[in-house]
């Protein structure tokens, strides 16, 4: 029989929006919590209404380990205690440690299925392929550098090097303070993967570290790189590009260890929830 009664109207909201699956709340564990850039993780995770920090990770011997997060970084005002293990709990763990602790993190987060958020470097191809295999088993990005400006220039120093040619010699010199234990650094060997990629070159072939005593002639195409340690230097990389004509010089330099913390995040929040496979940097920022 046919209901004479009127249909009710249609609730308000009837889907989930895309904005509101974007601003789900990520649980959030960072390693490496008492070093110079987890403590502005932590400033900044607890700072974002989009973050819950559910963990925060330091090596078993750490001077700081069993304290409250707002006793390591007077701007997180969390109770959150650092602890030596990851735990279930966390969607997202960002590691800034060492290449030995991002080992052992990455292993923990693939028993656990916690999503990863790599910034720890080191120039070990090796090290870094071993570390990637995790991607199999959980989503990750694993970043040479989390700033957009840095991402941008892996990108346009590369197309630079494609349209200037074996014409110009091709210098990278990067700065970083005098605490920093590897070298070249991360960002570096991004800016040099970036052009290496663009004109065909072979990384852990045609790049000169440095350069001492009779090395001879520089060889035509290829492509030097120098360090620098030196006072507070957060971060500065420039390429050169030189013929004997003229020369280019593209710089960035960061201003503050934020701009890292805050790529950080940000590609933990793009990352929740996403399929277990290797995403880029570039894949969170659109370019």
């Amino acid at each position: 029989a046919h209901d004479p009664s009127p249909e009710p109207s249609p609730p308000k909201f009837t889907h989930i929006s895309s904005t509101t699956r974007e601003r789900m709340v990520c649980k959030l564990a960072i390693n490496g919590a008492g070093g110079r850039m987890g403590r502005r993780l932590l400033a900044l995770a607890v700072a974002d209404p989009d973050i819950e920090l559910v963990q925060a990770v330091e090596y078993a011997a750490h001077p700081l380990q069993g304290k409250m997060v707002k006793d390591i970084e007077p701007e997180a005002q969390s109770e959150v205690k650092l602890t030596s293990q990851l735990e279930k709990g966390a969607d997202v763990v960002i590691d800034f440690s060492s290449p030995d602790g991002t080992r052992v993190i990455a292993k923990r987060a693939e028993e656990l299925g916690i999503a990863l958020v790599i910034g720890t470097t080191a120039k070990d191809f090796a090290w870094r392929a071993d570390i990637r295999k995790s991607s199999d088993k959980v989503p990750m990005i694993h970043a040479q550098n989390f700033s957009l400006g840095v991402n941008l220039m892996f990108k346009v120093a590369g197309q630079i090097a494609k349209a200037l040619g074996d014409d110009f010699d091709m210098e990278i010199v990067e700065g970083h303070h005098n605490q920093k234990v590897d070298a070249p650094s991360g960002t570096a060997m991004g800016i040099a993967g970036g052009i290496c990629d663009a004109v065909g070159k072979d990384i852990q072939k045609d790049l000169v570290y440095g350069r001492e005593g009779q090395v001879g002639k520089r060889k035509r195409g290829e492509i030097g790189c120098h360090a620098l340690r030196m006072g507070s230097e957060i971060g500065l990389h420039t390429v050169y590009y030189a013929s004997n004509f003229e020369r280019l010089e593209f710089t960035h330099r960061a201003s503050s260890r934020d701009v890292f913390a805050a790529g950080a995040i940000k590609a933990s929040k793009w990352i929740n929830g996403k399929a277990a496979g290797y995403y880029e940097m570039t894949d969170v920022l659109g370019l």
